[in-house]
């Protein structure tokens, strides 16, 4: 997930203003952060009292705009202004924002690197550029400027979470857990975030460091499901069967469109041979997605398993009319075919 950084345009600009982190929204989990203060741009000029009045009506509009999604009318307005004060480094952060969330990357680019002419200590801007240099595939180039915003603002914690993405990308594990942990000195309360390195020291295999992680997610946060969810994982794995399922249940409790959480369930119940139940997590898991094959594998094999082959055997082939190429729904077919004596 990418956060870009804009400045909100206020009409006196000699007063540091807060913004909220976007998200560009390409993780199982949703972050969650305070508004940061940002460094401003000062200009040497001033408008006239009427001139400040519509910058700052059409600045508020192009920030709403931004924050509701509306990028194209954000940039309209966001345009305008630029004709106005092309030197304003908050309205170019902007543009950058808007541009980076409607993937013309190049444009992007070209305001972060505009605002960084004009403010080279502009930690938002360096971050910005990085997130765009990360989505064309210059891996090495975002890095860098990562590493510069966060060496200009070491409270940046925006920063922080991109970089851990951007490291994460370079299969540098160790150097994103560090990067989290950074983000998490300056916010302890950041549960989001505190999750996805909970999921990084899982793929580690620090499992008890993984499980530290999503209790104190859930004592931050506790209606938090996707912690619960993962909560669940690890005591799965270390064949705490029943606090597995306590965990998948309270997770769908809390969120019940958790298709993962279902389906985690459904699995759970499923290895701990309680297949009622497990079909009744399937069935919910199919019904928030009718076409998920592995789902539709794991229910027929539920149903196998209650000696319902009919409906087995029909699951199986819905499964694999999904996934073609799905070889243990193929197996699976034949032997449940066997039984009914037709192969």
């Amino acid at each position: 997930m990418n956060r870009t950084s804009h400045l909100t345009m206020n009409n006196q600009a000699e007063s540091p203003s807060n913004t909220s982190p976007v998200k560009n929204t390409t993780s199982p989990s949703t972050l969650s952060s305070s508004p940061n203060q940002r460094h401003h741009h000062h200009h040497n000029y001033s408008r006239s009292p009427n001139s400040v009045t519509d910058f700052q009506i059409i600045a508020d509009r192009a920030n709403r705009d931004y924050q509701n999604g509306n990028y194209e009318r954000a940039e309209q307005y966001c345009l305008q202004l630029y004709q106005q004060e092309p030197d304003n480094t908050s309205l170019l952060l902007l543009l950058s924002s808007i541009y980076f969330q409607m993937r013309r990357y190049d444009q992007s680019m070209q305001y972060s690197l505009l605002a960084t002419k004009l403010d080279p200590h502009l930690a938002e801007a360096h971050s910005n550029l990085a997130n765009a240099y990360k989505e064309k595939g210059f891996l090495s180039l975002a890095l860098d400027h990562y590493v510069k915003a966060l060496q200009l603002k070491p409270d940046f914690i925006d920063g922080y979470i991109n970089y851990a993405a951007a490291l994460i990308a370079n299969s540098d594990m160790e150097g994103a857990v560090s990067a989290y942990l950074r983000a998490l000195q300056y916010n302890p309360n950041l549960y989001g975030v505190r999750n996805d390195l909970g999921n990084l020291l899982k793929a580690l295999g620090y499992i008890e460091e993984a499980k530290e992680c999503y209790l104190k997610v859930i004592k931050t946060q506790p209606t938090f499901a996707v912690a619960w969810s993962n909560l669940g994982c690890i005591f799965n794995c270390q064949g705490e069967i029943w606090l597995a399922i306590h965990h998948f249940e309270k997770a769908v409790a809390l969120d019940p469109n958790f298709l993962d959480g279902y389906i985690n369930l459904g699995n759970v119940l499923k290895e701990a041979r309680i297949f009622d139940r497990a079909i009744t997590a399937y069935l919910r898991a199919l019904h928030l997605s009718p076409n998920h094959p592995i789902v539709h594998g794991n229910l027929a094999c539920a149903y196998y398993e209650q000696g319902l082959i009919d409906l087995a055997i029909e699951t199986y082939r819905r499964a694999i009319q999904l996934q073609p190429n799905f070889p243990d729904a193929y197996c699976n077919l034949a032997n449940a075919l066997k039984v009914q004596g037709k192969v």
